[in-house]
């Protein structure tokens, strides 16, 4: 007798996942599955003895995994690496206004000030520089308009479960992400390295395309191809979780997300990151505490991230564990306070900045500070907000984890990140006082975008930017020579800091 498609592969007994533990009794009677191999070995004993004694034992596993901490640890640094390069524009001037002030000082160029550039008399035209990307200033009216958005997102998926449909266009997404984030700047470095030139293949004459370059073909080539395997994977495989190559790729297009997101989406005041985040925060509660009482014992968040699971999400493996399952952590819980981690960052590199720009040392230190009455030395005057941001979120999240292990079910990690950073950002802003300036546009980041990107942004508090039509020189990546300092005395002091900006309009 031939048998087909027999399996000789452990079954665990799980929780019928059909029903929800708040609906149904818990099983007491004990319950084992055997191996076909595990069952004639049985079957041979039994005819050997007439009494075959069997022990039953759980397997050994961790009682807290590692995964745990791997996923808090790449939560934390998604979160930090995402909004420290939403400010890269800033870095990159800084660094090149301090490379010049040292050739400067060596008397390498003495034909160029360290304050101003001027090339025959002419300053470089806006043209020649680098424009910045796309990017978007959110408003109130837009955070609101996030949430209704989302807990529709959220219904629909969890009536609809139209979970393909989601992984094909998440999948074409995070091509687009990967190429722009990872392999084009891999591409232009290897370019460099061997003189390849970029060649440009198509000009578009449209400001939505620009001229498609032999790079861009390359990079979004392979990105593409990354993203199609992926999604291949996705819907052929029994448990492609299990798949190194799956949720290695799956975490590199989450982090690159959260790097497009903080990029293109971003903040200039404490204000629409209060409400934004006041929001999120209730909304989390509400979809994996409050659903349940409402939906039959089904919590709608937990239900549609791992009944067939989401690919918005990053996810480490459980180690050492027989049963097998991941961690996950998702993009949300990173988006939404690296909204505010990036406002930091891009208010500390604002500051220091002006500063350079002003002769000084850039030194993030702040003159307002009660605290410096009494003492020179004061810890909350001196530094930025992103550093102690970044720890405010690493405590919110470890505490979430906390929450899970210890409740043993789903956690919202807004209810513990939206606190920590927040209260972080405005007892900062309180102590230094500098909370009207945090809460409002924030001048020193209006100044700095001003001096990098031209008076676009001086408009109104209400503006939203798609696209920069006019922006002043910024600094080149192959003609350094093409840097054009610029000085805003409003947002300088007299030692060339720039730690507040006074009441009145740079």
């Amino acid at each position: 007798m031939e048998a087909c498609c027999a399996w000789d592969l452990h079954i665990w007994l799980y929780q019928d996942n059909n029903f929800d533990e708040l609906l149904t009794e818990r099983v007491v009677i004990p319950a084992a599955y055997l191996s076909m191999q595990q069952a004639n070995q049985l079957l041979q004993d039994m005819e050997e003895n007439e009494v075959v004694l069997v022990t039953l034992y759980t397997r050994w596993r961790p009682q807290y995994n590692p995964a745990i901490l791997l996923i808090w640890a790449l939560g934390v640094s998604v979160a930090a690496l995402a909004a420290y390069l939403s400010a890269g524009d800033y870095h990159d001037y800084i660094r090149r206004v301090l490379r010049r002030q040292e050739r400067h000082r060596q008397g390498i160029d003495t034909t160029t000030s360290s304050r101003t550039k001027v090339n025959d008399g002419v300053e470089r035209s806006a043209s020649s520089a680098r424009a910045p990307p796309e990017d978007m200033e959110l408003t109130a009216a837009h955070a609101l308009g996030f949430i209704i958005m989302a807990s529709s997102s959220l219904l629909v998926l969890f009536y609809f479960k139209i979970y393909g449909i989601v992984k094909v266009f998440y999948s074409m997404g995070c091509s687009k992400a990967v190429s722009q984030v990872v392999v084009d700047p891999f591409l232009k470095r290897l370019m460099k390295k061997f003189r390849v030139r970029n060649q440009i293949i198509w000009r578009t004459n449209t400001e939505d395309f620009g001229d498609i370059s032999l790079r861009d073909i390359m990079a979004h080539v392979i990105g593409f191809t990354l993203g199609l395997s992926w999604l291949i994977i996705a819907f052929v495989a029994r448990d492609p979780g299990s798949i190194t190559f799956f949720w290695i790729m799956q975490d590199i297009f989450g982090t690159c997300m959260c790097v497009m997101f903080l990029q293109v989406i971003k903040l200039n005041s404490i204000r629409v990151a209060a409400i934004l985040l006041v929001v999120a925060f209730f909304y989390d509660i509400f979809f994996v505490f409050v659903t349940p009482l409402l939906f039959q014992g089904k919590s709608v968040m937990i239900t549609v991230a791992t009944r067939n699971p989401l690919p918005m999400l990053l996810t480490i493996p459980r180690l050492f564990d027989f049963e097998g399952g991941s961690s996950l952590l998702g993009l949300g819980d990173i988006v939404l306070p690296g909204l505010l981690l990036s406002f930091a960052a891009r208010f500390d590199a604002a500051k220091r900045m002006m500063g350079v720009m002003g002769g000084g040392s850039g030194s993030l230190t702040s003159y307002h500070c009660q605290e410096r009455r009494y003492c020179c030395s004061c810890g909350l005057c001196s530094g930025g907000y992103f550093p102690p941001m970044v720890a405010a979120y690493a405590v919110g999240l470890l505490m979430a984890n906390m929450a899970v292990q210890i409740m043993h079910m789903g956690q919202p990690a807004l209810l513990y990140l939206v606190p920590c950073c927040l209260g972080t950002m405005v007892y900062m802003g309180w102590r230094r006082n500098e909370l009207s300036e945090l809460w409002d546009i924030s001048k020193v980041i209006r100044s700095a975008d001003n001096t990098l990107y031209g008076d676009y942004y001086s408009s109104g508090p209400s503006t939203m930017a798609t696209s920069h039509d006019r922006h002043a020189p910024l600094p080149q990546d192959d003609d350094e020579p093409g840097i054009a300092v610029q000085t805003v005395p409003s947002a300088l002091d007299d030692t060339g800091s720039a730690p507040f900006l006074p009441e009145n309009d740079p």
